[in-house]
Order: C-alpha cells, then sequence, then structure tokens
C-alpha cells in the first residue's frame, strides 16, 4: 500500500463533468480536472463479461433498453459500440495513476476483477462499494485480496459498534453519507486503520466539510471543484519540487 488513510483522494464519479456515463471520456476527464481517482460501475453480460454498465442495460435506437445480464458481449457492444470492459478502465485508471472505486452491481464479478486487477499489479489501488456491512463482510471472507467497503446511509446508533464489526470484518473501511459522517466517527477509524469513503457529494460547502474531516476519497461529479478546494502547497515547497 503506497499511500495511507492519512492521504485524501477526488475521486470522479461515473458521468463526471458532463461526460457519457459508462465511458473512457468520463475518467479521461476526471483526471484532467484534477481527479486522483475514478469511481466505475460494473455489471455482467451474460457470458460472463465484465464491463462499464451502471444502469442495468444500454439505450436502443427504438428508444427502448438493451438489459446488460440478458445480453451476450457481442451483442451490448452492438447496442453501446464505446462498451468499456474492466480490463480496458483498469489500464486507462493506471495510465491516470488513479485510485479506482469500484461499484458492484453484481457480486459474481469479483473474481473476474480480482484476476484483472491482480494482471495489472492494480489491486492496491483498487476498493469495492455499493455493499452492506454484511456484504462486505461476506466478500471480503472469500476475497481477502480485495478491499472492501461498507456503505453507511444512515446514522448509526453506536459508531463504536460500527467500527469494531468493520476491524473484525477485515475491510478496507467505510463508504459514509455526508449528512451522516461525523467527526468522531472519521478519527476513530482512522485511528484503528480504516478509511473513510463518501458517496457522491457536488455542494461546495459539503466537499469542503469533508476535506477537514480527512475523508480519504471524496468522490463527485465535479472534480474540478473538490480539487480547486484542496490545500496547495505553499511557495517554498513549490520551488522544491522544481
Amino acid at each position: 500500500m503506497l499511500y495511507t488513510n492519512k492521504d485524501t483522494f477526488i475521486v470522479s464519479a461515473p458521468a463526471c463533468m458532463d461526460t457519457e456515463p459508462d465511458s473512457l471520456e468520463a475518467i479521461m476527464a476526471g483526471n484532467e480536472a484534477g481527479a486522483g481517482g475514478c469511481a466505475i460501475e460494473l455489471d455482467l453480460t451474460s457470458d460472463g463479461i465484465a464491463v462499464l454498465c451502471g444502469r442495468g442495460g444500454y439505450p436502443l435506437a427504438d428508444g427502448s433498453r438493451l438489459s446488460l445480464p440478458e445480453a451476450t458481449f457481442e451483442e451490448a457492444r452492438g447496442a453501446f459500440q464505446k462498451i468499456v470492459t474492466i480490463g480496458q478502465a483498469i489500464e486507462l485508471a493506471k495510465s491516470c495513476a488513479s485510485k479506482l472505486c469500484i461499484h458492484l452491481r453484481n457480486a459474481g464479478l469479483c473474481a473476474q476483477v480480482q484476476l484483472a486487477l491482480a494482471h495489472a499489479d492494480y489491486t492496491d489501488f483498487a476498493y469495492f462499494v455499493d455493499l452492506t456491512l454484511s456484504e462486505a463482510a461476506k466478500l471480503a471472507h472469500r476475497f481477502p485480496a480485495l478491499h472492501f467497503m461498507a456503505d453507511v446511509l444512515e446514522a448509526p446508533t453506536n459508531e463504536g459498534a460500527l467500527i469494531r464489526s468493520a476491524q473484525d470484518a477485515h475491510l478496507f473501511g467505510l463508504r459514509v453519507a455526508p449528512a451522516v459522517l461525523t467527526a468522531s466517527l472519521c478519527e476513530e477509524a482512522h485511528r484503528v486503520g480504516l478509511y473513510i469513503a463518501c458517496t457522491e457529494c457536488h455542494d461546495e460547502a459539503m466537499l469542503q466539510r469533508l476535506l477537514e474531516l480527512g475523508v480519504n476519497f471524496i468522490e463527485t461529479l465535479r472534480p474540478d471543484i473538490a480539487f480547486s478546494l484542496l490545500p496547495q502547497p505553499d511557495a517554498d515547497d513549490a520551488q522544491l519540487t522544481i
């Protein structure tokens, strides 16, 4: 692991900067806007190919949608020619030196994604979200080399118990809705070695608060705004890096 839970990364959400969802252009746009990571949404075709697809399918010319789980890879590519496989997404994220937030639409793709990450030597730079604590715990037990986060969408009744459960399950961390994230939850998670991510956030005032709390992975459609809020190195530090 080449970073710690004291670091903060801006993560571009799918379709960031008004780009097309599920596209390589979205990853590149986020990187150009200053993001240090990108979020992708994965699902499986009927013949078992992991591709970027966050909405269950692709639009057809007649206004209907092709359901990805019911389509082969070739059928899906016929409907959406710019279809992106997990391997392509990893290679682009790697070339941008980006962390990779993987939204799981189908737990059955973990084995395939694990192989793709291992082949690219990128396992340490990816984490998985869109999971309950129970789901994340089961997958962490089955795939100990991967980094799973449990989503926390409502204020926990007992922050300490939540953190202990995440530790016991050997999770990478917690992905918390900004509105329910507290300083105490963030501090205690960091103290025991867990990472904190947030669900999508685009409000500038909230982005500033998340940075002040030390959230490690801030997912947003506007990485340009979030990047502009990051502390900038002072003139002396900048000169040292020239």
